[in-house]
């Protein structure tokens, strides 16, 4: 077995995106060993579904849903105490193309051994031409982080191919040193999902860990829906805003983001009641130190 690498790809009841994806990656030169699926407790029949269409894949079912970060938690482990040296974050709904990425992408890594979260370029798929993430950048008065020419099509910019520091690397698809975990740590499992990569990597800066943007490294992203504002993803984003900042930027964000809650408070009163009562809800859970996979009641 290479253990090189190990690619982690979490499966929550779309088992489709996650063979589509296993597919593209051995048609790039990926063998099934590289793979581990996470099955985050799936209420559909994924785990039938994966056994039958991807049976070389080593898959851990999970007991209950662990979100983006205790699942793929689950993955760095594994990937650790089978002595991988990088773990490879990848969302499941992303499709590899070329045969050079994932290649490229490791040997950028081992040859840049200073770095210790490296990632590529993102574009949409099936718009293949539109940007999806261009290298990132953290905004610190905000208390966010910024995709580079997100959304641009690629023949309206100056696409440079020179990789580059950065100081943030999403959550769609990076790859992290193993040796350098004992420093940066896992994902914090307090966030679940949402904004939990904007954490990771404002933790690795602040440890002073680098962060590498390869161009040359292309991956294609679904993205189908993100930009919903379902109720689960409005009241992870008041809540998880909040304790972001708290732990990585300063007066500045705090005072931001509290007139930005005032201001949806007000505006949400008026015009949407269910965004105004998760609104409540998220900040009361925050003040009350209430972390981790949101109440059964928020759907």
């Amino acid at each position: 077995m290479n253990t090189k690498y190990l690619i982690i790809l979490l499966n929550y009841n779309n088992w489709q995106d996650t063979v589509e994806c296993v597919v593209s990656l051995n048609n790039s030169g990926v063998n099934n060993s590289n793979i581990i699926i996470i099955e985050n407790c799936s209420i559909d029949d994924s785990v039938e579904k994966l056994n039958a269409r991807v049976p070389g894949v080593k898959i851990i079912q999970s007991a209950k849903n662990l979100g983006f970060t205790g699942g793929n938690n689950v993955g760095i482990k594994y990937a650790l105490e089978n002595n991988f040296d990088y773990a490879i974050i990848l969302n499941n709904d992303t499709i590899i193309e070329s045969k050079d990425s994932i290649k490229t992408l490791v040997e950028e890594m081992d040859s840049n051994p200073a770095v210790t979260l490296g990632t590529g370029r993102i574009f949409y798929y099936p718009n293949k031409d539109k940007i999806w993430y261009d290298g990132g950048r953290l905004n610190r008065w905000r208390g966010m982080a910024t995709h580079n020419n997100f959304r641009k099509n690629q023949n309206e910019i100056n696409l440079l191919n020179k990789k580059k520091y950065v100081d943030f690397i999403s959550g769609c698809f990076m790859c992290i040193r193993l040796k350098d975990l004992p420093k940066l740590g896992y994902m914090d499992e307090d966030f679940f999902l949402y904004l939990d990569d904007i954490e990771y990597c404002a933790r690795a800066v602040k440890k002073n860990l680098k962060l590498m943007f390869i161009p040359q490294v292309v991956i294609y992203h679904k993205s189908i829906g993100e930009e919903k504002h379902t109720p689960k993803l409005v009241y992870y984003s008041m809540r998880n805003r909040k304790l972001l900042i708290n732990l990585h930027f300063g007066l500045l964000a705090k005072i931001y983001f509290e007139i930005v809650l005032i201001i949806k408070k007000i505006l949400w009163f008026f015009t949407n009641k269910k965004y105004y009562n998760l609104l409540l809800y998220a900040v009361r859970d925050y003040n009350k130190n209430y972390f981790g996979q949101a109440p059964e009641y928020i759907k």
